[in-house]
């Protein structure tokens, strides 16, 4: 018993040692998308940020495939000492609600670090469509239903969801074309082959302002100031309460040690305070933010009830 009462004061002593020592080489950030999308250069401007305030460099390490499973399986597996860190993006959420069975349990395998972005899709139809307002549009549908097609980027994606959450408050119904990336859905809805599509407002803010696209509405809680002409879907199709926003967050193993965690938030809360870094990616419509590690867990919680239902009444099955 003397024994094991020294050994775990032992440990207790040396946890916060470790938290003062840390980090003391280079960590890694597994980003689950490919380089050069949205997700990969906020993660990239962010870990430099922190990289600046944590004195040690962060490596990208872009872990795509299998709707984020590849990363998330591999971020389940690595050493709990805080030197490996993944960048969790909606799937994180979603993904329970589409797999019957997954090598991870988000809740249970990784700890919240902190909030790092979020931000809207447009909802945007093909100009040459006759809708210039939501309530035309789920007119149409509601007299034709499944008549109008969604493009999205893939089965289960979060814009897909957001059409279907969309659709269910509306009752109306969208038929789907799902696509393998935002590239090529947004390329058919500007040629006219797809009517409609949420797409992710980085994107889709370029195409509406050079009118390749109509934008109709943001999904966002409140108007966007990189939009500010364009109304919630909410607001415009008097559907309270409706709002998806894409997201990333910082997570680390479940067994990190506390101390560490607790380092990590503070490097992202400090880079955070890098305003040209914020203003450039708001003008762009991303809001940067950082968040306690309970706020990030208590959304990844709530989107997991939320997606998890809306996958199920939609009868949506993984391709």
């Amino acid at each position: 018993m003397k024994r094991i009462a020294g050994a775990l004061l032992a440990l207790i002593i040396a946890v916060p040692a470790l938290a003062q020592d840390y980090p003391t080489r280079p960590l890694t950030l597994i980003v689950p998308l490919p380089p050069g999308g949205t997700t990969d250069a906020i993660s990239r401007a962010v870990a430099d940020r922190m990289a600046a305030d944590l004195g040690k460099p962060i490596v990208i390490d872009n872990r795509p495939g299998a709707g984020a499973n590849v990363a998330y399986q591999h971020a389940a597996r690595v050493s709990a000492d805080g030197y490996t860190l993944l960048m969790g993006i909606n799937s994180l959420a979603v993904n329970p609600a589409l797999q019957a069975t997954l090598a991870y349990a988000p809740q249970r395998d990784f700890a919240p670090v902190s909030m790092v972005a979020r931000g809207a899709f447009i909802l945007a139809v093909n100009p040459a469509t006759p809708f210039r307002t939501v309530p035309e549009l789920i007119a149409a549908a509601r007299a034709a239903p499944g008549s109008i097609d969604q493009a999205s980027t893939g089965v289960g994606s979060l814009n897909h969801l957001a059409g279907a959450l969309f659709a269910a408050r509306a009752g109306i119904q969208f038929g789907h074309i799902p696509y393998r990336g935002g590239a090529q859905a947004s390329a058919d809805v500007i040629a006219g082959r797809v009517p409609v599509i949420f797409l992710a407002i980085l994107e889709a803010l370029p195409f509406v302002q050079e009118g390749k696209l109509r934008g109709l509405a943001v999904t966002s809680p409140a108007r966007s100031p990189a939009a500010p002409d364009l109304p919630t879907v909410a607001e415009a199709a008097s559907l309270p309460g409706y709002a998806v926003e894409f997201w990333q967050g910082i997570f680390v193993p479940a067994a990190t040690p506390a101390p560490i965690v607790a380092r990590l938030n503070r490097a992202v809360v400090a880079a955070m305070g890098d305003a040209t870094l914020k203003a450039d990616f708001a003008r762009r419509g991303i809001t940067l933010e950082a968040s306690s590690p309970e706020a990030l867990g208590a959304l990844l919680a709530a989107e997991t009830e939320t997606w998890a239902r809306v996958v199920r009444e939609a009868g949506i099955k993984p391709e």
